[in-house]
């Protein structure tokens, strides 16, 4: 069994301190350190890739919906206001409190549009025993919701919000892990090296020694990156702009998911 303790020990050792932790709040200066530096860094790391060890697939909540859905089958009003999706939106889901970064949405098995006429090409017409289409768009904003209601509201608090035209959406994402018996190994390295860079700072001010721990944090993550690329089989012919702003940049027909990935930025240096 991983715990934080056992990653915080061993960026410790990684600098070369030779005292250790029992308890993230024993109250040492290092159990300080680890304890205000290992979460923002655990959640940066996991936004840089869609890790198999912290992606999740969850019902989202429904906030608002257009009229003229099943959902809302009021009159379709003749100017746009808060309290429904903004155009050209036909569902509002609520962001998912655990959500790091969200990957794609995929349909339910089961739309409910056995009958009539769907709203978009996204929104099947009956009951598939599969999903077999390509990720159904869709945008992250904010909102101001109310919070008695749950609906937007104009006097309502600023909240997150996820806009897309699919209903009954299923929202694949990365999870906030806190569970480090969970990560992958590469991934616990990866968290390993790049909290002894930063405690090399906060501890000893070797800029030199931080610097060697941000190289190889960001060589573990390359690795990781390709490890995780490589448990899975992705293929896409055309692949849309709204999936290559996203960090994906197939050209064409792919079998080997570590190739032509630009997943952005590694960890600065200092």
């Amino acid at each position: 069994m991983t715990s934080e303790v056992d990653i915080a020990n061993r960026a410790l050792s990684a600098i070369g301190t030779r005292s250790q932790i029992a308890s993230l709040n024993e109250g040492s200066n290092e159990s300080i350190q680890c304890k205000l530096l290992l979460e923002p860094l655990r959640d940066e790391i996991l936004r840089m890739a869609p890790w198999n060890c912290g992606r999740n697939f969850k019902n989202l909540e429904l906030i608002a919906a257009t009229p003229g859905t099943p959902e809302n089958p009021t009159a379709t009003p003749l100017l746009w206001d808060k309290g429904i999706p903004p155009p050209p939106w036909a569902y509002e889901y609520g962001y998912p409190s655990d959500c790091l970064r969200p990957i794609y949405i995929v349909p339910q098995f089961s739309t409910g549009f056995s009958s009539g006429v769907p709203i978009t090409t996204a929104v099947t017409g009956g009951a598939p025993a599969w999903w077999n289409g390509p990720p159904v768009r869709f945008q992250v904003s904010i909102d101001q919701i109310d919070l008695a209601s749950g609906k937007p509201s104009k006097t309502g608090l600023d909240q997150r919000v996820i806009l897309t035209n699919q209903q009954q959406a299923i929202l694949c994402y990365m999870k906030r892990v806190v569970n480090p018996d969970v990560w992958d190994d590469q991934f616990q390295q990866a968290i390993v090296s790049a909290l002894a860079s930063r405690l090399a700072i906060a501890l000893t001010g070797d800029k030199g020694l931080a610097q060697m721990g941000l190289q190889e944090a960001n060589r573990y993550i390359t690795y990781a990156r390709l490890s995780d690329g490589n448990e899975g089989l992705t293929i896409n012919d055309v692949t849309p702009d709204f999936i290559r702003t996203r960090g994906i940049s197939y050209q064409a027909w792919e079998f080997t998911p570590s190739i032509l990935f630009d997943w952005g930025p590694m960890l600065t240096m200092y």
